[in-house]
């Protein structure tokens, strides 16, 4: 079962590039592939399969099924200049991690060109814009130190005591080196300090997994721990990206998945609606083969269609950018926590919370740090009645 046989009320352009992305496309898809690529606009189409992160795969199907279009030539291009990236950023992910194995530093590489090679079994075939590590706590400033050597500098500028306050409720610190302008984001924890949920991290480190790109073996996540991270990760998001939803398919098609122990690890992390509408996403849009437990799990659980109506909304551009639409975001987020403390955890995180944004709006003392916390729904309040 494809796209164009179960979400007709999508556009016609998410339904071309929907389909370009099957595994497996039938003859149905094949025609519509051909059929509606004549109609298109060009431009809109190139725009967003690349903020979906799909341009890769649309061309590699355009190409396979030897489509003659004049938006070939467009979406070639494109594809050299991420292959050629992917490439470049694959080789220096590469020397990040032996020159991290030389100074004893543990770590596992993540998403990017570890995900790309696992998954797609090629490093050109995803599109990713950074470097993520998982890396401990303690190593953090060791690695900056190490980084700074090789030419990276840090994203981000804050005081000693704004920078205090980061490490010990954010969980990355961005770096950037100039030249080769290659993002590298070192991660000592998978999401915030507060965030209303969070990711057993004893069994990455207990079990991880070795993945080969250019013939170096790089460490990464169990295939349970990688997948239920990437539904985790797509969900904070809202799955913005359709290449996020396709991370899930080719994962589970090309890796052997424990399922016992991955529904186990979502039950003891109270993740079990954001792994299932990670699952059921994939399902839907690509047909993705699923064990007939996970099925029926997904199936009866009746918050997945509501939350996957908002999500194609979403991409249409359906939700209105002023209170009404952050509102709508809002009520889908709370409807992946399982219970009212959960959902008020994160109410007070988004509202209350202090951010980059105010720390950059305000310089404040120590003793005044509390006034952070007036600062931020101040701000909120004048961005969206600005909007109205």
């Amino acid at each position: 079962m494809s796209i164009t046989h179960t979400k007709t009320d999508l556009s016609n352009e998410l339904r071309f590039l929907i389909t370009c992305c099957q595994t497996e496309p039938n003859k149905e898809d094949i025609n519509f592939i051909q059929n509606s690529l004549i109609n298109m606009d060009q431009q809109l189409l190139t725009t967003m399969a690349i903020s979906h992160g799909i341009l890769p795969l649309i061309y590699k199907t355009i190409k396979e099924f030897n489509i003659k279009h004049e938006i070939l030539p467009a979406f070639k291009q494109q594809y050299l200049n991420i292959a050629s990236r992917n490439m470049l950023m694959s080789a220096e992910l590469i020397r990040i991690m032996k020159l991290l194995d030389e100074n004893n530093i543990e770590a596992l590489a993540f998403k990017g060109p570890a995900l790309s090679q696992m998954a797609y079994g090629d490093i050109t075939l995803r599109q990713y814009v950074d470097l993520d590590v998982l890396v401990k706590e303690e190593d953090i400033y060791k690695i900056d130190t190490l980084l700074k050597g090789r030419g990276y500098q840090r994203v981000i500028k804050l005081t000693d005591y704004q920078k205090k306050l980061w490490l010990k409720f954010k969980h990355d610190l961005g770096l950037y080196h100039p030249k080769n302008n290659i993002h590298f984001e070192m991660h000592w924890s998978l999401l915030d300090e507060d965030y209303p949920i969070q990711m057993d991290q004893n069994t990455l480190w207990e079990n991880p997994k070795t993945v080969k790109i250019n013939q170096q073996e790089i460490k990464t996540f169990p295939n349970e721990a990688l997948l239920l991270y990437l539904c985790i990760h797509g969900s904070t998001h809202l799955w913005e990206r359709i290449e996020w939803i396709k991370d899930i398919d080719l994962l589970t098609r090309t890796q052997e998945i424990d399922w016992e122990i991955i529904t186990k690890e979502a039950v003891s992390s109270n993740v079990e609606t954001i792994l299932y509408l990670g699952i059921y996403l994939a399902h839907t849009l690509f047909s993705t083969k699923l064990p007939s437990k996970i099925s029926e799990r997904i199936y009866h659980d009746n918050k997945l269609p509501v939350l996957s109506d908002y999500i194609f909304k979403s991409w249409q551009g359906d939700i209105p950018n002023n209170i009404s639409g952050t509102l709508q975001r809002t009520l889908a987020y709370l409807r992946l926590f399982p219970d009212t403390k959960t959902r008020l955890s994160y109410l007070h995180k988004i509202t209350l919370k202090p951010t980059l944004n105010e720390y950059s709006v305000i310089d404040l003392p120590k003793g005044l740090y509390w006034f952070y916390y007036l600062v931020r729904p101040y701000l909120l309040i004048k961005k969206y009645v600005s909007k109205e």
